[in-house]
């Protein structure tokens, strides 16, 4: 009698399981980083470098506890937390990763950018560290928070062409998250920009 009570039950079991499963999926979020192409190394006319040299961009390091799909935010300098329902669709490290690789490719400073040494033989390898990769909230206003070491090493010599480091805040135009990956964006094309520059010089 329990055994039929039990398989008569099952089918509302099942569907209960799926309602819940429905509820916890509605209103999650996922986020990406976007660069506008237009930088220093172009303009509307077009490129007004052209490079010679073959860029490889090494796997981009993240500090642990945020190399994570959860966007992390922070309310005090003592503690960290993760959105529940707020993702990026890659982990930090390969967003950056292949926003440096397509916004520099874009900058026609170098010949090629390269994530694979497949792809070609480099001349130039880039070696990027995020420290920091979150939203920082104050009471009264929130700020997008990149912290990252950027290198450029010659391939054969293996001496540094370029070091570039930056701790940089960014305030939100609301206190939304939604804001935050163009808040992030933006404070790492304009840090792009300035090693454009430096090479350039």
């Amino acid at each position: 009698m329990k055994l039929r009570r039990i398989f008569l039950f099952l089918p509302v079991l099942i569907v209960l399981l799926g309602l819940v499963g429905c509820i916890t999926s509605v209103g999650k979020k996922y986020y990406q980083l976007h660069l506008d192409s237009m930088g220093p190394g172009t303009t509307d006319k077009g490129a007004v470098h052209t490079g010679n040299k073959v860029l490889l961009v090494e796997a981009v390091e993240v500090e642990d506890i945020y190399n994570d799909f959860r966007v992390v935010y922070r309310t005090s300098p003592y503690q960290l937390n993760y959105y529940s329902y707020n993702f990026w669709i890659k982990k930090p490290g390969k967003l950056v990763r292949d926003s440096i690789t397509d916004y520099l490719s874009k900058s026609n400073i170098f010949k090629k950018v390269i994530k694979d040494y497949s792809e070609g033989s480099p001349d130039l390898l880039l070696k990027a560290v995020v420290h920091i990769l979150e939203e920082f909230d104050q009471p009264g206003v929130w700020f997008a928070h990149l912290k990252m070491d950027i290198e450029i090493k010659d391939f054969k010599s293996n001496q540094t062409v370029l070091s570039h480091s930056f701790d940089r805040h960014r305030r939100l135009s609301q206190k939304k998250v939604e804001r935050l990956p163009m808040a992030i964006s933006r404070i790492l094309k304009e840090e792009l920009d300035k090693v454009i520059k430096k090479l350039g010089q």
